[in-house]
């Protein structure tokens, strides 16, 4: 039952598309994310979000590591065990689920040019002093899943600057539909990054950036005084299926948190598809 109800979704989604009419973005916007790979939306989240994301996060940091449940990883920075991740949140936050299902959904489903589904969510913590994300593309996570086209939306709950880890992009790399050779632990290989022309993208609680899952992106170490802590959600269209369960029912078989790891189990596998270029051990 729950295969032919997906099949009918697909389908109705897939008859929908030639007749989409944007509802949050202007044609020029959209334009602007097909031709660069992404686009920021300046202050545009309700204000009750906005003035609650940090109390949200803070929860989230605060929750016990719990199997079954959300999904708390680490990583270590100097000789220190410091949280950098929470993920498969939404279930237990209505007030992000309804967000995330709704305003931000419309959103990504205007820059498809189709009706959107959520496909992960999760909340990166980078302390003070903790460590960036090296260089690389979010679509070698989704490959495995058979989903060709993607998009990740940023809300930042603390300022993204030069000093706290904000992120850099490369613009219309997306365009070319393929995966940059790579080092061994998933990011772009280090000669190619070199290579790339990077530019800066700072952005503030209550914008939101959207960006395709071959646009090339990194972030440094945060160097400021205060933790940086960005909130992601990825969509994809509803014409290629709804995978949310799926992904998280293979991420805690393949790369589980620690939490609920067998200590006679090598995860290092399943690192290769769900822990890309990023400090989490």
């Amino acid at each position: 039952i729950k295969s032919m109800l997906s099949r009918t979704l697909r389908n109705f989604a897939s008859s929908q598309a030639s007749s989409y009419t944007p509802r949050f973005f202007t044609q020029e916007q959209i334009d602007f994310y097909n031709r660069e790979g992404f686009v920021v939306a300046k202050n545009v989240l309700p204000k009750l979000v906005t003035d609650n994301l940090q109390n949200w996060a803070k929860q989230m940091e605060d929750l016990p590591e719990t199997p079954g449940k959300w999904m708390k990883y680490f990583e270590i920075s100097k000789n220190q065990r410091l949280l950098c991740r929470v993920e498969n949140f939404l279930p237990f936050f209505q007030e992000l689920r309804e967000i995330s299902y709704g305003m931000i959904t419309d959103m990504s489903s205007d820059l498809f040019g189709e009706q959107a589904v959520i496909y992960k969510e999760k909340i990166n913590f980078k302390f003070p002093q903790g460590n960036g994300f090296a260089a690389h593309q979010d679509q070698p996570a989704f490959v495995s899943f058979g989903v060709s086209k993607l998009l990740t939306v940023l809300l930042p709950i603390d300022a993204n600057t030069r000093q706290s880890g904000g992120l850099d992009f490369v613009r219309q790399h997306h365009t070319h539909k393929e995966i940059l050779p790579q080092n061994s632990d998933g990011s772009i290989r280090t000669d190619i990054e070199a290579k790339l022309n990077w530019i800066p993208l700072d952005a503030s609680a209550g914008d939101c950036v959207f960006f395709d899952s071959y646009a090339p992106h990194r972030s440094d170490v945060n160097t400021s005084t205060f933790t940086r802590r960005n909130l992601y959600l990825t969509y994809s269209p509803l014409s290629q299926g709804s995978w949310r369960d799926k992904y998280y029912e293979e991420k805690r078989r393949l790369f589980p948190p620690e939490c609920e790891r067998d200590p006679t189990k090598d995860y290092s596998e399943g690192a290769k598809v769900f822990n890309v270029a990023n400090p989490i051990k």
